[in-house]
């Protein structure tokens, strides 16, 4: 029987959300091996958000799309594991980058996907099943391990980030909403008029103070909502620190957003969401996890379109968004304040 682990790497260099959903697999690795060393590789952003997370004694940065990007850049960050002494890798992200780096980083015990590119370069290979949600799938991990500890419960997580105050969001009056109108792939987008539509219904009916946040890359969306609307919300794009940003999102009632990175920061931090699918589906494994939640969706025959949508409707209109009706999104939001739509 192999010995204990001592020294723990866990990798997911993803996107946002997926990098929150992976939080439930430190603690429970934390909690399975209470003697070891804990650390995590991800991305520049990821080692931001997550700088302080309870059970991880070390979170490294990797730069791939940046000064660490290229057979350079993996070939240098491989060197660097090297010499941290890592007995044990387990990965959820599944690229020929990491299998490779994981690899030349010569840990001798590596554990990922079963449909990873480059599976042979682990020694340890679990399936990654479609029908669970990625919170089990990265658990799964620990099977060639044993499994969850006794009477594990999983929960997403992030470091103590208190809610935003007046001084990032104002004396708006509660309810408070926010809005997250971007997302990396541009058929993720609900429409502006859709979410000005909603956001009006909220603040004409339930006296809600709505937000509209994001990062500086959101800015088009945000503009094209915020002239839908014609004034009556607060715009914060771009215009806090990734922390910060997630605080703003702590502070709120309730959360409307594209299937996207807010949605499981809010659930990590406790606050409920809307969300609108369109070429996704929440039963690719990406639904909000521990909290109330409202998904939007229409039924057609082309959804999914892919793991993560598309960057053009591959139908060449976007029914799966238009047909989304406001009405719908704002009654879901009222629900989920507790307000009679």
């Amino acid at each position: 029987m192999p010995a204990e682990p001592r020294n723990i790497l866990l990798v997911q260099t993803a996107f946002l959300g997926d990098i929150v959903l992976f939080t439930p697999l430190a603690a429970a690795a934390r909690a399975k091996f209470p003697a070891a060393r804990v650390s995590l590789l991800t991305t520049p952003a990821g080692a931001e958000l997550l700088r302080g997370l309870p059970g991880v004694d070390d979170i490294i940065a990797f730069d791939k799309r940046g000064a660490e990007a290229g057979l350079g850049g993996l070939r240098a960050k491989a060197a660097d594991l090297k010499t941290r002494g890592f007995d044990l890798a387990l990965s959820a992200h599944r690229s020929v980058r990491t299998a490779a780096l994981l690899w030349l980083a010569g840990i001798p015990r590596r554990i990922g996907y079963g449909n990873a590119a480059l599976p042979w370069f682990y020694t340890d290979r679990v399936a990654r099943r479609p029908d669970r949600h990625e919170v089990h799938r990265a658990l799964a991990l620990l099977d060639p391990l044993g499994g969850q500890p006794p009477g594990f419960t999983p929960r997403l997580c992030l470091p103590d980030l208190p809610p935003a105050g007046e001084d990032l969001i104002g004396r708006g009056a509660r309810p408070r909403v926010a809005i997250c109108p971007g997302s990396v792939w541009p058929t993720k987008r609900y429409s502006a008029a859709g979410f000005a539509a909603a956001a009006r219904q909220l603040i004409d009916r339930h006296g809600a103070s709505v937000y509209l946040i994001g990062a500086k890359d959101d800015r088009e969306a945000a503009d094209e909502v915020m002239a839908a609307m014609g004034g009556g919300v607060t715009d914060l794009v771009g215009r806090t620190g990734l922390r910060d940003w997630a605080r703003v999102i702590g502070a709120m009632d309730l959360v409307i957003t594209n299937d996207s990175g807010p949605t499981h920061v809010a659930s990590a931090l406790g606050v409920p969401v809307a969300v609108v699918y369109g070429p996704t589906t929440p039963a690719q494994g990406f639904a909000p996890f521990g909290v109330p939640s409202r998904v939007l969706e229409v039924s057609l025959p082309c959804r999914p379109c892919g793991d993560h949508g598309a960057r053009r409707c591959p139908e060449g209109r976007l029914r799966c968004m238009e047909e989304i009706d406001p009405a719908r999104l704002a009654a879901a939001a009222a629900e989920l304040l507790g307000r009679a739509a």
